[in-house]
């Protein structure tokens, strides 16, 4: 039974880059809700500048650092993997060492981010996250007097930043979903490349035996 690892090797590759490119679009939703945020909070009367201690913003920062750490990782292997100088195409066990090295991390990153800001979304509403707070007041009409309120004073922007942040967060949960898979794939690969290699080998060898013998 002959085996090509080159599709695993592809599928590995591909999933690697789409956790990437979920990382960017993951940090870039995070980033900004939290930036909108920090710049209004103290100014703007949707943001009860008056009680900041009423949000809890950890959860934003935690979507932002796991971003990073899986854009990180996840382009360290495709540069290592993809780049010809560093032949890991001919060296499995380096590879395969290197796939878990990297994702295993960016896993657990994810999957304890995912956890955590569910755990301060459900704290609401005695302290609501970003999320919660947007998503919650997203539809709200200001009241009478407060209609004629300055640009970035009021809710208008709500409805976005609740969409973003929820983004934010599930799209970690599907980052999770594809390093797990791309775990699973690394060991699968590492097998694949094994058993092509020793086919190969008992391939040569049975060659050499039979020129021998003419």
């Amino acid at each position: 039974m002959q085996i090509n690892p080159a599709p695993l090797h592809m599928a590995q590759a591909i999933i690697m880059g789409l956790s990437a490119a979920m990382s960017v679009a993951i940090l870039g939703t995070a980033a900004h809700t939290l930036d909108v945020f920090n710049k209004q909070q103290s100014s703007n009367p949707w943001w009860l500048p008056l009680w900041p201690q009423h949000f809890d913003v950890n959860g934003a920062k935690a979507l932002v650092g796991s971003a990073v750490t899986t854009l990180v990782l996840c382009s360290a292997f495709l540069v290592v993997a993809l780049v010809p100088y560093f032949n890991l195409a001919n060296k499995h066990t380096l590879r395969a060492l290197l796939a878990l090295g990297t994702t295993l991390p960016s896993t657990l990153v994810t999957l304890v981010t995912v956890i955590y800001a569910h755990i301060l979304n459900h704290n609401a509403p005695e302290l609501d996250s970003i999320q919660t707070w947007t998503c919650k007041y997203k539809n709200s009409q200001p009241i009478e007097e407060d209609i004629s309120l300055p640009k970035g004073m009021g809710n208008g922007n709500f409805g976005s930043l609740c969409r973003e942040s929820k983004f934010a967060l599930y799209g970690t949960l599907v980052v999770f979903l594809l390093l797990s898979a791309s775990m699973g794939l690394a060991i699968v690969t590492w097998l694949a490349d094994k058993w092509a290699a020793r086919k190969t080998r008992k391939e040569m060898d049975a060659n050499g035996n039979a020129i021998s013998m003419s």
